[in-house]
């Protein structure tokens, strides 16, 4: 078996799926890393994956195995182009794949669960709350949350940024 040649496609704009589909169809090994994201979507925190490096996917590309040349990858649905220095084409040695994929594999943990609802308790883990514990009431736009402190025997409502709380499991 010869050895891997990972290269390195820019693909057109929110088409890496696309361009991954297309190019495993034409029976190339691909690789394209997700990662979950927390997303705000109609007023609802939601867990998402997607692409993590946006724009761009890696494809080994073996003529002797899989018979594609450059210019049927280049032509390819969702591909832009090849990245390259000059005419020559990057590649991606194998164990930086391999790593990738072992901290794509370890990433995966994350569930929607650990995302709070409204009446969720909560932690606060940064800033100057940290330590005390809250209910949380709702989104505050894409990367904040609107949660509620308990002070001087009241529920006060306070901005706080998602990388500041943690669901209480």
């Amino acid at each position: 078996m010869s050895a891997s040649n990972w290269l390195l496609l820019q693909v057109k704009p929110r088409q890496e799926m696309r361009a991954l589909e297309n190019l495993e169809r034409q029976k190339a090994q691909c690789y394209c890393p997700l990662i979950q994201v927390e997303k705000l979507s109609r007023g609802k925190r939601i867990q998402v994956e997607e692409p993590l490096f946006s724009g761009y996917l890696f494809i080994n590309a073996q003529p002797e195995l899989n018979g594609l040349s450059y210019t049927s990858i280049r032509s390819s649905r969702g591909v832009s182009k090849i990245v390259g220095f000059g005419a020559a084409p990057i590649t991606i040695p194998e164990s930086l794949i391999q790593q990738l994929k072992q901290r794509e594999s370890d990433g995966l943990a994350c569930k929607a669960e650990n995302v709070p609802q409204a009446g969720d308790k909560i932690n606060i883990i940064e800033g100057p709350f940290k330590g005390l514990q809250a209910v949380y009431s709702h989104t505050d736009g894409q990367q904040r949350a609107i949660v509620l402190i308990n002070l001087l025997h009241q529920q006060a409502p306070t901005s706080l940024a998602n990388t500041q709380i943690q669901k209480i499991a």
